[in-house]
């Protein structure tokens, strides 16, 4: 059975558990509609029993008992007009007595012909009133009569003890039959309890072991992430089901990722060298390996285009200095080109800064036998999440005006925590404390990567200026709410505020309080853009006591 059980997918193994208390269910139901209807017929069988006593008792014993007594007052009325009116019922209780004696056949012959005798007797007691000869009639109805009386009362009697007898007797076989079947229903249940345990035990046991395979194979792959020099190994399954489907397109997918992250590490170590080159002036480096990441390929193409067209520029500038009116012309396409390297520097100083911390964080936490799981999980889902940033923010940058894909519902409390997760490490590394609170879990229509690119610029320029300006106990708070309209997200700091001179202008194109060599100001412009261009809502800044404020508003949507 543990053979067919493997060979079977999950949904005919779902089917199968459903089917068993369908039937399971049926059986039950069908004894209780048979156990009803045996009870009925018992009730039935009592309660015609019971009604034939009762029917003994009102239609017989009773009249009988009133005969009897309408015969002593007939024998002791005064007068004929009262004994005819007396005689006249008890015409009427005898006619009444025969029917039921002679016709309804509950009666044996013996009960039969006492009734008759009794009968005649009466109508001997009325011959001696007839004939005046009240002595006669009075012996007979106390004499003859009464015994005559006596004898079918007795008859009658014991009739109507039979008859409760046999009720009882019916009533004790119902109760001794109810009692059979109801350990019946319970011996059925237990069957039905032990053989879908069994099976269910037989199902889930199958499917929790290939859940354990698939999540074993899944930590193994998780450790070569970090350690490249562990071995990735397969995901084995013995059975035919969706968890073999997906084991194998696990495996497919961890060799494809593990080819790809080795040439994705081999490109990204050989930008940073060729950056920084780049930083002291060295034009002579370029890229030359490639990935399946077709991000990380654009960047290349990108940062070596650019690196020939700046190569190529000043070598014209050079071959041109001698013309003098060329020279501020070339000054400043030099200087623009730089500018555009140095946005693309700029939005990438921090991720690799981030990288390097993560991977100090990463030998600390091995050397000092911290390493677990969880950990690991945490820092691998950093390191894909600054990954992902660095490819996004050269597409973002490319294609800035022209926002790719399409809007969508998203969690502003989720992107939030995605951004604080990029820049967390950083923020922790520099001794600065992030408090988040989420007083409402918002959504919003847009775009998902921009919004959390906006969150994450205000977050690094607040790092950025409480390092610049040495602040003591530093602190970013950052608030999730929502009013009737927008969801809001607010970001402050205790850095001491922004210049009222220049508050006016800190969301301008390359505007920035700061060396050209540690910010060219192109992130709060596009911040603006992102959240008032393309999602409709309103960024704004304003001092508080002992910081700045920055307010995202966006429009909020009900989640569906």
């Amino acid at each position: 059975m543990m053979s067919l059980i493997k060979n079977i997918n999950i949904r005919t193994k779902f089917i199968l558990l459903f089917a068993i208390l369908l039937i399971s269910i049926s059986i039950l139901g069908y004894k209780i509609i048979a156990i009803s209807a045996y009870n009925q017929i018992i009730l039935k069988d009592v309660h015609s029993k019971s009604k034939a006593v009762l029917s003994l008792q009102n239609n017989v014993i009773i009249p009988l008992y009133n005969l009897r007594q309408l015969s002593h007052s007939l024998v002791m009325a005064p007068n004929k007009n009262i004994r005819k009116n007396i005689q006249l019922e008890i015409d009427q209780i005898i006619q009444t007595l025969s029917h039921y004696f002679e016709e309804v056949g509950v009666f044996s012959n013996d009960t039969c012909m006492v009734w008759n005798n009794y009968k005649k007797l009466l109508n001997k007691t009325k011959e001696y009133l007839d004939s005046e000869f009240e002595e006669g009639a009075y012996l007979n109805i106390t004499t003859t009569t009464k015994r005559q009386f006596d004898i079918l009362m007795n008859m009658l009697l014991n009739l109507q003890e039979k008859s409760l007898n046999n009720s009882t007797i019916a009533y004790n076989n119902a109760v001794s039959k109810t009692e059979e079947i109801k350990f019946e229903i319970l011996f059925i249940i237990a069957l039905i309890i032990i053989f879908s345990m069994i099976v269910s035990w037989l199902i889930t046991n199958n499917i929790i072991k290939s859940i354990y395979s698939v999540q074993h194979g899944l930590n193994n792959f998780f450790k070569y992430l970090n350690d490249k020099t562990t071995h990735v190994g397969k995901i084995e399954l013995f059975c035919n089901d969706e968890f073999k489907q997906m084991a194998t397109i696990i495996n497919e997918n961890m060799l494809y990722i593990s080819n790809n992250v080795k040439q994705n590490e081999a490109l990204i170590k050989n930008a940073t060298k060729v950056l920084e080159a780049l930083k002291s002036g060295k034009l002579g480096s370029r890229l030359y390996k490639s990935t399946n990441d077709e991000s990380l390929n654009e960047l290349k193409n990108m940062i070596n285009d650019m690196i020939d067209n700046l190569e190529n520029r000043v070598n014209t500038e050079i071959n041109k200095r001698l013309e003098q009116e060329q020279l501020l012309i070339q000054q400043s396409k030099l200087a623009a080109m730089g500018e555009m390297i140095g946005n693309i520097a700029h939005q990438w100083r921090q991720p690799l800064a981030e990288i390097s911390a993560i991977h100090m964080n990463i030998q600390v936490t091995f050397n000092f036998n911290e390493f677990d799981k969880k950990y690991l999980n945490d820092k691998i889902g950093e390191l894909n999440r600054l990954t992902s940033y660095m490819s996004q923010t050269i597409s973002d940058f490319q294609n800035f005006f022209k926002p790719r894909g399409k809007p969508e519902l998203f969690s502003v409390a989720c992107v939030c925590k995605d951004a604080i997760n990029i820049i967390i490490s950083s923020l922790k590394y520099h001794s600065i404390n992030l408090n988040l609170t989420i007083l409402n879990n918002t959504f919003t229509v847009g775009y998902k990567n921009e919004y959390a690119q906006v969150i994450l610029n205000v977050l690094s320029n607040a790092k950025d200026i409480i390092i610049e300006r040495k602040i003591e106990n530093p602190n970013i708070n950052v608030e999730i709410k929502e009013d009737n309209e927008y969801s809001i997200v607010k970001i402050s700091d205790n850095a001491g505020g922004i210049d009222d001179s220049i508050i006016d202008k800190i969301f301008d194109p390359y505007f920035t309080t700061r060396h050209k060599t540690k910010g060219t100001g192109i992130g709060l412009y596009m911040a603006k853009n992102i959240i008032e261009r393309n999602m409709n809502g309103v960024i704004s800044v304003k001092n508080i006591k002992n910081g700045a404020l920055f307010m995202i508003k966006v429009p909020k949507k009900d989640q569906k």
